[in-house]
């Protein structure tokens, strides 16, 4: 994943996703960095996210921070701008380009909301309060 063109770090929460995990990290192969933040899952997903390129880093919840916060505060990135997406999103090729020409315009603002389509039985949700969310 590393050496990829677009300067985005890219932070993934997880607990037992290794059935979302790949599929996730595939729709950011384009980022130049992608941190997976697993509170000691049981399943493969730290295995399978280091596989594929992710940098994994382990969380303990004590009760002062949440998972977002933590990681915000003491992961390392080296990129200005920071996608967060859960194991279950996954970032369109649409959307990848988008994200890089904004980037490279230089005409970013300080930060984005970015729409999301609920997919479900593979129909998007057009209705019922669920887009736009």
């Amino acid at each position: 994943m590393n050496g990829a063109a677009v300067k985005v770090s890219v932070f993934i929460p997880v607990k037992n996703e290794q059935e979302n995990i790949a599929d996730c990290l595939d729709s950011v192969r384009w980022a130049d960095e992608v941190f997976v933040v697993d509170s000691q899952s049981t399943d493969d997903t730290a295995a399978v996210a280091e596989k594929l390129g992710a940098r994994v880093e382990q969380f303990v919840f004590d009760g002062s921070c949440t998972k977002d916060d933590w990681a915000l505060e003491n992961l390392p990135f080296r990129n200005e701008w920071v996608l967060y997406i859960d194991a279950d999103e996954r970032v369109p090729d649409e959307l990848a380009a988008e994200i890089a020409q904004t980037i490279s315009a230089g005409d970013a603002l300080d930060g984005y909301y970015v729409n999301r389509r609920l997919i479900f039985m593979g129909r998007w949700v057009r209705h019922a309060g669920m887009y736009p969310s």
